[in-house]
């Protein structure tokens, strides 16, 4: 099973959409399960189980992992392709015209790093180690331009110290400063 399914298409996005379909994915627990054993934890009729569960199956989300063959029927066991689905940026990607350029360009570079690492997430090449996340950290503008300088500075160092070396596996490195909202304190 894979860590992270990103969904990049519309047909994807329409099948997970509806309640019932994310009902069932979090009914699954550590094993697979049967049309059959869902419609019996949601309580639902099999057959409208049966049919959110085909389209899952057909678009990917789910995966058949058994069958089974009691009293001559068949029974088929499915488990979600992935512990966590996530929907790819660029599906809902559009902009407006009249849009800053900046703005536009600082989106963009959100959504291919954004992209980057789900697709690393996907093909299983992201460890704890891989993310830096100081989410409760508040920084003043002057902190946060003298971080920056700091680790440019040391990059150019880097890159500098080294001439032509071969490197088996090429990381991209993102620094993103978000702009806190502000807590509004509120006197009982």
């Amino acid at each position: 099973m894979k860590q992270v399914l990103v969904l990049r298409d519309l047909e994807c996005i329409k099948a997970i959409a509806h309640p019932r379909r994310i009902d069932i994915l979090k009914t699954f627990n550590k094993s697979p399960l049967s049309a059959k054993q869902l419609s019996q934890l949601l309580d639902e009729p099999h057959a409208k189980i049966n049919y959110h569960i085909k389209t899952l199956y057909k678009v990917g989300i789910l995966e058949l992992v058994e069958e089974k063959v009691k009293s001559g029927i068949v029974e088929k066991y499915y488990y979600p392709k992935a512990k966590n689905i996530v929907i790819g940026k660029k599906v809902l990607d559009f902009s407006l015209e009249n849009e800053q350029k900046s703005e536009k360009l600082c989106i963009s570079k959100f959504e291919n790093i954004s992209e980057l690492f789900y697709h690393a997430a996907e093909e299983e090449q992201l460890s704890n180690d891989s993310i830096i996340d100081y989410n409760e950290l508040s920084l003043s503008l002057d902190e946060v331009n003298d971080l920056k300088n700091t680790m440019k500075s040391k990059i150019d160092e880097i890159l500098k110290s080294r001439e032509k070396m071969d490197i088996d596996q090429g990381y991209k490195i993102a620094v993103l400063t978000i702009p806190m909202l502000e807590k509004k304190i509120f006197n009982m």
